[in-house]
């Protein structure tokens, strides 16, 4: 139930009741906005590195007017880029490791709305972001007719660890991946509490950027999920034909893991007593396959057809390595092909010819990271379920601020970077005080319109948009490109993705 709180000091509040308890939220607008839920319980002392666990009930109510505290983390230097676009707050970041909280903004929270939700899973390599980042303000999606639901996470180490001794205690045996862990607890209190919000669980879509992406890759692919979304949403990186290579196993995970922390103590009432604080130095282990949550390699599930078939809309912005490009191998010597697929790559990739070695650095590494394996999710979705699919390209330059320092590559300009689609997606070009033009502000309307028909229809097709045709690879204008025009499209590049199927398809996924 849902229902306005009395009082002439109140008239702004609305008060729900979920399975936990009563929550007071807030209408801004015509959007009710629930901050700073608990969907878990604390995942602090003898549950540090243990599986989410729901949250007790409370009695009375419960205000939900703020954002609870972020997960652990340490944030890029605030003069970059990745910083000044997703973490330059109003307000000073809260971090604590008692962080399993979450979002809601409804235009409608009444059980009778029967309204599409999206859950949002941010971004930042299991390393940062949270819920409650200004960009991922649900207000103006929820406006347009969904709840929205935007979720914390633990991470880093704290989040993504194997122990053998975490594996000892484990009824499963199992450890590592609690990040992914939070976030199907977080789906499950949905299906459980949503139709509170005005939400419907029958129509439930599961989107994330980045890292969340990939999440939601192996959430496809993870048995348990089955049944909690009708749809899904991945932007600019994948969870399957990673650069990495395949997944750690238990004991592999296990023994990197035990390296890790060997400093920090030898057992896990040592490091169970240490403050949240000691592990930001260590790096997560990024998501195995753990046992519990995830009982194959994600690449393998979707290859053999296995995943959950749902429709799936992905994609990836132009010049995805335009932040990481100076970190890009030289060449291709860590790569196993025939000569003829290294003259491809050779000539895709010219990284030796004069004015041309650094833009294609940026595209090696853009496409090896983040390009080729969306290509690739679409790709085997679209061929191993009878789920259609559809796949984007964010094309468009955003007007940076004149004091963000130039490019690692030395390029003249960052592009389409890692990142960029976010304020345009949400429509939400307003968190950030530059100087947006209205083809800014056109892209964006176009974004979030199509993302929010998707969430509604499973289909992001209508509102003056071109003919997005479903993915098909054999077709030449397999993808549709936002950017100054928007347009149906071919990936670029497209003879290189060839040779990567190649040496991806003779790894043991």
């Amino acid at each position: 139930m849902s229902a306005r709180v009395g009082g002439a000091d109140s008239e702004a509040l609305v008060r729900v009741a979920t399975s936990s308890g009563r929550l007071i939220g807030k209408k801004v607008g015509t959007v009710s906005v629930f901050k700073g839920i608990p969907y878990a319980t604390p995942p602090v002392g003898a549950l540090r590195w243990q599986p989410p666990r729901p949250q007790l009930p409370w009695d009375g109510d419960r205000l939900a007017l703020e954002f609870g505290p972020a997960p652990m983390q340490v944030l890029p230097p605030r003069s970059s880029l990745m910083y000044r676009l997703n973490h330059d707050e109003a307000n000073a970041l809260v971090m604590s490791e008692d962080c399993l909280y979450l979002n809601v903004w409804s235009p409608d929270p009444s059980p009778r709305a029967n309204l599409p939700v999206l859950v949002w899973i941010h971004g930042g390599a299991n390393k940062t972001g949270h819920g409650g980042q200004d960009l991922f303000d649900g207000s103006r999606l929820a406006a347009r007719g969904m709840v929205v639901v935007t979720v914390n996470m633990r991470l880093g180490a704290l989040g993504f660890l194997s122990l053998p001794a975490l594996i000892a205690e484990d009824p499963l045996g199992s450890s590592g991946n609690y990040g992914v862990q939070d976030v199907a607890a977080a789906l499950l209190w949905v299906q459980e509490n949503v139709t509170a919000f005005g939400g419907d669980p029958a129509r439930v879509t599961v989107g994330g950027n980045s890292a969340g992406a990939a999440t939601v890759t192996h959430l496809m692919a993870a048995p348990g999920m089955r049944g909690l979304f009708r749809a899904a949403i991945g932007q600019s990186a994948s969870g399957m034909f990673r650069p990495e290579g395949r997944m750690l196993n238990q004991r592999e995970a296990a023994e990197l893991g035990l390296a890790a922390v060997s400093s920090l103590g030898s057992t896990l009432e040592q490091l169970r007593d240490l403050p949240a604080t000691a592990f930001l130095g260590i790096p997560p282990q990024g998501v195995i396959v753990d046992g519990r949550l995830l009982v194959e390699e994600t690449t393998k599930v979707f290859l053999e057809g296995r995943q959950v078939a749902v429709p799936l809309l992905v994609g990836w912005n132009a010049d995805e390595g335009s932040l990481f490009a100076s970190n890009a191998e030289d060449g291709f010597k860590s790569l196993s092909c025939s000569q003829h697929a290294r003259a491809i790559l050779d000539r895709t990739y010219p990284l030796e010819s004069v004015g041309e070695g650094l833009s294609a650095r940026r595209a090696l590494i853009g496409d090896k990271r983040f390009t080729y394996p969306v290509w690739r999710w679409a790709r085997t979705h679209a061929e191993t379920s009878a789920a259609p699919t559809w796949l984007y390209e964010f094309d468009h330059q955003l007007p940076l601020p004149d004091d963000v320092p130039p490019p690692p590559d030395g390029e003249r300009d960052y592009g389409a970077f890692h990142t960029a689609e976010v304020p345009y997606t949400w429509d939400n070009l307003a968190m950030r005080p530059w100087e947006w033009s209205d083809a800014d502000h056109n892209i964006a309307q176009q974004l979030a319109d199509a993302w929010t028909r998707f969430v509604a229809d499973g289909d992001p097709n209508g509102s003056g948009l071109p003919i997005w045709r479903k993915f098909n690879a054999s077709c030449d204008e397999h993808l549709m490109i936002f950017g100054e025009t928007t347009k149906p499209g071919r990936a670029s590049r497209r003879e290189a993705f060839d040779v990567f199927d190649k040496i991806n398809f003779r790894i043991n996924w």
